[in-house]
């Protein structure tokens, strides 16, 4: 008998092209008093910075002031000169080199020696104080560990950088909320029956929702729906031991028929199938293996 192939383990990391190599880093780090820095030269190598208090950066011949919550990037060797003359200087800084270099910002369209701004920037302010953490970490992978959290680092700065050039205040303060719903539809602690009761509990028509949801994610809120019913279904046929009728109805589906179809879409093959093939493939202390 031939069983479509369940695919129980998570995929190999791939090879990161470019190593990030961290030389020095802050977080939240606190400069008391008047702060100036004056670096003709540059470092010698990339200095990324995040300025939690106004500061003024040289720019075209003459200093300027940045407001709080900007970003800059210099490009290795630039000159770099900026300065908090009131009051403690707070900042967030990471010094460091990339080899082979491969256009690696110019890939990710972020410019150098550019201030810039993200309208939502809680997440990259997190990957800096996790970048930290390992940072002050050791390990046989730690330079690994840095590089590809450095890599992710900057891959989404540059997609919120992107965003926050294309977005408007209102996309701005839906964010968060779509950040939240994606969080719980996908735990499956939030199972609406369809766009429609999404739009409503956040008073905006299902068209302005499935845009935003699509320009946020990339993927539309149906197929997320959908998704998210398959995997709790996935979790139910493995761990328990309900009819299956039972786990399409406490999946939201009223016809055992459209269920099965779209499971098979989804996992590639029925759900009695799946379920088959998770018994036969238990471990031998009879544990059934994890289901991602």
């Amino acid at each position: 008998m031939m069983f479509a192939a369940l695919n129980l383990t998570y995929p190999a990391w791939k090879g990161w092209i470019n190593l990030i190599k961290i030389v020095d880093l802050g977080y939240q780090y606190v400069n008391f008093g008047a702060f100036d820095i004056q670096r003709p030269q540059g470092t010698g190598d990339f200095l990324f910075l995040y300025f939690r208090c106004p500061t003024e950066v040289w720019l075209d011949g003459r200093y300027q002031l940045l407001p709080e919550n900007t970003y800059f990037l210099y490009q290795k060797g630039a000159p770099q000169y900026y300065r908090h003359m009131k009051g403690n200087f707070i900042n967030d800084w990471i010094h460091f080199d990339i080899e082979p270099y491969n256009d690696f910002f110019e890939k990710l369209d972020i410019p150098f020696q550019t201030p810039i701004t993200l309208t939502y920037n809680k997440e990259i302010c997190d990957m800096i104080g996790d970048l930290q953490i390992e940072y002050f970490s050791y390990g046989k992978q730690h330079d690994q560990i840095m590089s590809q959290k450095a890599g992710a680092l900057f891959h989404k700065f540059s997609d919120l950088y992107h965003f926050s050039k294309k977005s408007n205040a209102k996309m701005t303060d839906y964010k968060r909320d779509f950040v939240d719903l994606r969080r719980r539809l996908q735990n499956y602690e939030y199972c609406p029956a369809n766009a429609g009761d999404v739009a409503d509990s956040l008073n905006i028509s299902v068209s302005y929702l499935q845009h935003l949801y699509k320009e946020f994610f990339g993927v539309s809120i149906h197929q997320d729906i959908i998704k998210a019913r398959i995997d709790h279904a996935s979790h139910l046929l493995h761990g328990t031991k309900y009819p299956i009728s039972e786990i399409a109805a406490l999946c939201g589906y009223d016809n055992l028929e459209h269920f099965s179809r779209q499971f098979k879409k989804w996992k590639g093959c029925s759900p009695r199938n799946y379920r088959s093939q998770l018994n036969q493939i238990a471990q031998p202390d009879g544990k059934k293996p994890p289901v991602n």
